[in-house]
């Protein structure tokens, strides 16, 4: 009877407990191969779900958007009991070394169809009883050194589709028992049997969808990957040229060949001292092992002097070839040419020995220099006096024209005596009304006589155009002449009343002017003189009306007698004293 409630009470615990089917929506939990599987295929999760039964033994994620897995993300959901991960297809970039950290009975795992383009070494480690990784279809392009841990159980490793381009001969090193790769649709050219020399337990390599270049370079791996009877797939050549599309079968080993490739060192032209040793080479490469030789002008080198030395220790693939001349001259002065060939190709490379050009020129004694020193410097300064002398001529010219011109510019100048400046230098100016007829005395002759300097003194009639005669050619208008008189008057002398206003100049012994308008100091008759006695001024009178001159000789000389002088007209009436001459009428 104390059975029956027990076990009541253990049924009732157990029908309470969560079960690992009770998946939260989208999941759904089942058997599957004899596994607890969770299955979120599609569910658009974008992390781990955190509500899945620790007893989940196979989780397929496939399809979501899960596009990192974090440090320790499924230790921190609780599912320390997986077996099979699917995280395919689900646009993962990311992952952390960690993520799959203490999962130890780990056994496949599917990261297909996604976008990781690096893969730490470290990924899984610790996964010790890891059997399947599937990459397929992800960018890795290169896997490099120790790309995986070591992973003693791993038997398959599936990289279709990774874009590859390089595998490093240590990349699986850490795969002992490897035994399927498929590294088919990829980017590989070649590949070397020392990536898989370690791989003892290897039973199938897939490398079908490669642009294969059948060289040198894939000769030793091609080899490796017949004798080992990996031929599920028939691989076929890409490059070069003469080979694409043939089977790796049908072409002979030999013939997977390197053409040869030259460099020349030190430099394509080489320079040497004339009567010196110089030496240059040819690094050339290839496979089968190419002939090396040389030439000069395109012909043969058969100088004795010349020596050719190869150095073949470095591979049977590549070698340097040297040469050696010693006393160069001219004769091996020269274009030389490295020429290398196998049973591919044939290649060759330039190289130029030139010697530097010699200039000669005469050498001179120590007096031979002395003399063309001098003379150097006697020519240095017979140009520097030429240039000065010239220049000062130059000069001279310059000025002398100016001088020249500047004479002929000029009008002739004349002297007076002193009677003869006191005759000049008496003056008179009078302007007329033509309305009113008033006339105006400016001075009285004593006024004049004491003005210094002389002055100029000009006769205006204001309302009409004057008539202005130009002076005799005693008076000079120059810089050099110091008096020029005019009597500027009205043209009509109708209107003029002679009488009122007399002409001051109207002197008895010379007929009486016919009126023009202007009047000047009347010349001395020349007939009764005697022209070398006298100036040019001729007789004069003077103001107070004689006309006995202090000329040059005149004591020696009986002039005629002079008419006695007629007086001065009084100012009729109406013509008042004017006063004295201001600044305005008088011009030196």
């Amino acid at each position: 009877m104390a059975v029956g409630p027990l076990l009541l009470l253990f049924m009732a615990l157990a029908i309470a407990a969560p079960d690992w089917t009770d998946c939260p929506m989208p999941c759904r939990c089942k058997w599957s191969s004899g596994k607890k599987t969770a299955s979120c295929r599609n569910a658009s999760f974008t992390a781990l779900p955190h509500n899945l039964h620790s007893e989940i033994q196979i989780l397929d994620l496939s399809g979501n958007a899960i596009t990192r897995l974090e440090q320790d993300a499924f230790k921190t959901s609780g599912l320390m009991n997986l077996q099979k991960i699917f995280v395919k297809g689900c646009r993962l970039r990311e992952i952390h070394r960690d993520a799959f950290r203490d999962l130890i009975i780990l056994v496949e795992v599917d990261l297909s169809e996604n976008d990781i383009r690096s893969l730490d070494p470290e990924t899984f480690h610790g996964n010790e009883r890891l059997r399947h990784v599937y990459l397929n279809g992800n960018p890795l392009r290169r896997l490099e050194e120790n790309q995986f841990p070591t992973l003693a159980n791993l038997k398959t490793l599936q990289l279709e589709e990774c874009l590859l381009e390089f595998i490093h001969e240590n990349a699986f090193r850490n795969l002992a028992n490897l035994e399927t790769i498929n590294l088919s649709s990829n980017r590989l050219r070649n590949l070397t049997e020392r990536s898989f020399r370690n791989l003892s337990s290897l039973k199938s390599l897939a490398l079908d969808g490669n642009p294969w270049t059948c060289d040198c370079n894939l000769r030793g791996f091609r080899d490796w990957y017949l004798a080992n009877n990996f031929r599920s797939i028939l691989l076929a050549c890409s490059q070069p040229e003469k080979y694409s599309g043939r089977l790796w079968e049908t072409i002979h080993s030999e013939d997977f060949a390197c053409p040869p490739r030259i460099s020349i060192s030190p430099q394509r032209q080489v320079q040497a001292e004339a009567g010196g040793n110089v030496s240059f080479g040819c690094h050339v490469t290839g496979d089968p092992e190419p002939e090396v030789t040389w030439l000069l002008e395109g012909q043969a080198i058969n100088h004795p002097w010349v020596l050719l030395e190869s150095d073949e220790s470095i591979g049977a693939s590549e070698k340097w070839s040297n040469i050696s001349i010693s006393n160069v001259s001219d004769a091996d002065v020269g274009v030389y040419t490295c020429v290398a060939n196998n049973s591919l190709d044939t290649v060759s490379v330039n190289v130029t020995l030139v010697l530097p050009e010699i200039v000669t020129a005469p050498t001179l004694s120590k007096s031979e220099n002395a003399m063309i020193l001098w003379i150097v410097v006697c020519v240095g300064v017979s140009l520097i006096l030429f240039v000065v002398l010239t220049a000062i001529i130059v000069l001279c010219v310059k000025v002398r024209g100016r001088n020249g011109m500047r004479r002929r510019n000029m009008k002739a100048s004349v002297s007076f005596t002193d009677q003869e400046k006191k005759l000049l230098d008496v003056s008179i100016a009078t302007t007329t009304d033509r309305g009113t007829g008033s006339c105006e005395a400016l001075a009285t002759a004593g006024e004049m006589d004491m003005m210094d300097p002389p002055v100029h003194i000009t006769i205006e009639s204001e309302p009409l155009p004057l008539a202005v005669f130009p002076p005799p050619p005693e008076f000079s208008t120059n810089a050099f002449g110091n008096i020029f008189i005019s009597v500027s008057v009205s043209r009509d002398p109708t209107t003029i009343d002679t009488s009122r206003c007399p002409d001051l100049l109207d002197l008895p012994h010379r007929p009486k002017p016919i009126y023009h308008g202007m009047a000047t100091l009347p010349r001395r008759p020349y007939a009764v003189m005697q022209p070398q006695l006298y100036d040019n001024m001729g007789p004069r009178v003077t103001a107070g009306g004689s006309s006995t001159l202090s000329l040059p000789d005149s004591s020696s000389v009986e002039l005629p007698p002079m008419p006695p002088p007629i007086p001065m007209p009084l100012p009729t009436p109406g013509c008042a004293a004017p006063p004295p001459l201001t600044p305005e009428f008088v011009s030196l």
